[in-house]
């Protein structure tokens, strides 16, 4: 087998062993809360330059959130209802950045084919060995793995970040000062935002209107339940 076939070979072996590996993503969360609201009914405004509540993407937001909020019992107020909280809503991507990303890949050698001559007893009707006879193998080249060797590579990745932050309406065009307040985000070479909503909002859900001890990076694997059952609530979602 020429080197050039081994290695196609090789590339298919490996894509099937690595077909089973499921993705995790990490989720940076950021959470602080004065402890006053722990539920209500809410009003959502945007918080990002260039983007205001009538565009399509703060409307693909707001409907992202509604499950994710639900959970934590706050709920959008009725058409007429007076809310109980401004959640200001800051959704961006941002600049690309890059990064080196370390990776290790195996190294592998080919040995020689070999000749290799068997000498075969011929035995007689009594079961004695009265000659021999000679038979010729061949043994192919072959590849083996040596070893492993680390290398790095330049990539490019973008953060997806989503920020919320509540206040008390206290009337018309009057509100508290912050009572709680989420930044999340999620790095990666893709630029999907909506893709990468559920994972954020799965990985954030447990601590809106609450509060983290700093940044939490959490781990949400692209198979878990939680985003399953997430994405099922946003399908009834309108």
């Amino acid at each position: 087998m020429n080197l050039s076939r081994f290695t196609a070979v090789l590339a298919g072996a490996f894509a099937l062993v690595f077909s089973g590996c499921v993705t995790s993503h990490s989720v940076r969360v950021d959470a602080l809360s004065t402890g006053d609201s722990r539920g209500g009914t809410y009003i959502l405004a945007s918080a990002t330059e260039g983007v205001d509540e009538g565009d399509l993407f703060f409307k693909e937001i707001a409907r992202f959130l509604q499950p994710a909020l639900a959970n934590q019992r706050f709920y959008p107020a009725k058409e007429g209802q007076d809310a109980d909280l401004l959640i200001e809503v800051d959704a961006y991507l941002s600049e690309p950045m890059t990064e080196s990303e370390h990776y290790s890949e195996p190294i592998y050698m080919e040995t020689r084919g070999y000749y290799r001559t068997i000498r075969i007893p011929v035995m007689d009707s009594q079961g004695r060995v009265v000659r021999y006879t000679y038979s010729g193998y061949w043994t192919g080249p072959s590849m083996h793995m040596a070893g492993w060797v680390d290398n790095e590579r330049q990539v490019t990745v973008y953060d997806k970040v989503l920020g919320l932050s509540a206040r008390k309406v206290l009337g018309a065009d009057s509100y508290s000062d912050e009572i709680w307040a989420v930044t999340i985000a999620m790095r990666g070479e893709s630029t999907d935002y909506r893709a990468a909503l559920p994972y954020m909002l799965v990985a954030a859900e447990p601590y809106i209107g609450g509060r983290t001890e700093g940044e939490e990076i959490i781990q949400i694997r692209e198979d878990s339940e939680d985003v399953a059952a997430y994405k099922s609530a946003l399908a009834n979602v309108r």
